[in-house]
């Protein structure tokens, strides 16, 4: 409770302090957290005791040797992440309407109406697409959204307020960094509890996808958790995302704070560089003081051999973490490279935009342009 009231009090000030007509826009974080979380809140917690008379099975289900993407954000791990998730037959993973549909009550009563809707001429299906379209058009700008998209879990946990995005959306409130920062910052039963909630939430959706599927999450805020996740996860899987810190830095700043100007976290042009150098320094640290020591159950992949050759880099990181690569997965890896050389990064930033010079980048991440060679930083970034 005290958790919710904090983050209402978070968007409602959000309100009071932004001008017209950025405190209108606003309004909207205000109402989502006072008008529709907690009606959803509710029914996803009725649904959710559903699911223990309707559905008992998917207590029984074992998460085996589930793969965790993780890293800096902006570092191709959707890339990797979707690629993946495009061979239904191995793998399972959680879209974005799954966000909104947690318990399997509600991912079979969806199916349902799918299935309704299908034989009555698909049009509930356009007008979730036209409302796609409305919903996303200014976040696909920054990540392609969708609401049948592969996306990042971590908003499941929404629905208990335990979700590092909460911090990540509201960096002021200090208050919220134990959900970013889980491993160090969170008390110990909180953290179970929290780790709890996210084991059911995976039971249920490979309950729902088929329990002989792997179970793949692509999540940069699950970075620093690593260890929390390593704990309940005991025989998981890691691969973390390592890109040029000009690269990462200048284009995370650029996330972040185009996020925070829509939630009012910031006022518009005003900056907030050291918290954006706080998030990459922990993002490059951590996995190496965690994972490193995992042997093939962790490995770490430059983003620049991802971009260039998808097929042969995720071969490469599936045999080095002792993982067979699926038949199915072959037809996907045969098309990667093709969609790939298709994409082109629309973006290009600017160091100097976020008040950063490339000899602050240098020293701030030393160590990560001397273990991995990366060419020094220039002012301009694509």
């Amino acid at each position: 409770m005290v958790d919710y009231l904090t983050l209402v009090a978070a968007a409602l000030r959000t309100v009071f302090t932004a001008p017209w007509p950025q405190n209108a826009r606003h309004c909207q974080m205000l109402l989502l957290f006072v008008c529709v979380w907690p009606p959803l809140k509710v029914v996803t917690a009725i649904c959710m005791a559903l699911d223990h008379l309707l559905y008992p099975g998917f207590r029984k289900v074992k998460v085996t040797e589930p793969l965790f993407i993780v890293g800096n954000l902006r570092t191709g791990s959707t890339l990797l992440y979707r690629t993946l998730a495009r061979d239904e037959q191995a793998y399972s993973c959680h879209r974005l309407v799954d966000m909104y549909l947690p318990a399997v009550t509600m991912k079979r009563a969806a199916a349902v109406l799918g299935r309704v809707d299908a034989a009555l001429g698909g049009h509930g299906v356009r007008w979730l697409e036209r409302a796609e379209r409305r919903l996303f058009r200014a976040h696909s700008r920054i990540h392609e959204t969708g609401w049948f998209k592969p996306e990042e879990d971590d908003f499941l946990l929404f629905n208990y307020l335990c979700a590092a995005s909460m911090f990540e959306l509201f960096p002021h409130v200090r208050r919220f960094r134990r959900f970013l920062f889980l491993d160090r910052e969170m008390a110990a039963p909180e953290r179970r509890r929290v780790m709890s909630c996210y084991y059911g939430l995976v039971q249920r959706q490979l309950y729902h996808q088929g329990a002989h599927k792997r179970f793949v999450s692509k999540n940069p805020l699950f970075t620093t958790r690593l260890q929390a996740l390593a704990a309940t996860f005991p025989d998981a899987r890691f691969v973390c995302l390592v890109r040029n810190p000009a690269n990462t830095v200048a284009s995370t700043a650029s996330m972040l704070h185009s996020i925070w100007y829509a939630t009012g976290a910031l006022p518009p042009g005003r900056r907030n560089t050291e918290q954006v150098l706080e998030f990459c320094r922990a993002f490059y640290a951590y996995p190496e003081e965690v994972l490193r020591p995992m042997g093939d159950r962790a490995c770490f992949v430059v983003y620049d051999r991802l971009v260039a050759d998808p097929a042969r880099t995720i071969r490469e990181l599936l045999a080095g973490l002792a993982l067979p690569v699926p038949v199915s997965l072959e037809g996907v890896l045969a098309q990667a490279n093709a969609r790939q050389a298709c994409w082109r990064n629309p973006h290009h930033y600017d160091t100097g935009t976020w008040g950063l010079t490339e000899e602050e980048i240098r020293q701030q991440f030393g160590a990560v342009y001397a273990r991995y060679a990366f060419p020094e930083p220039g002012a301009t970034i694509g």
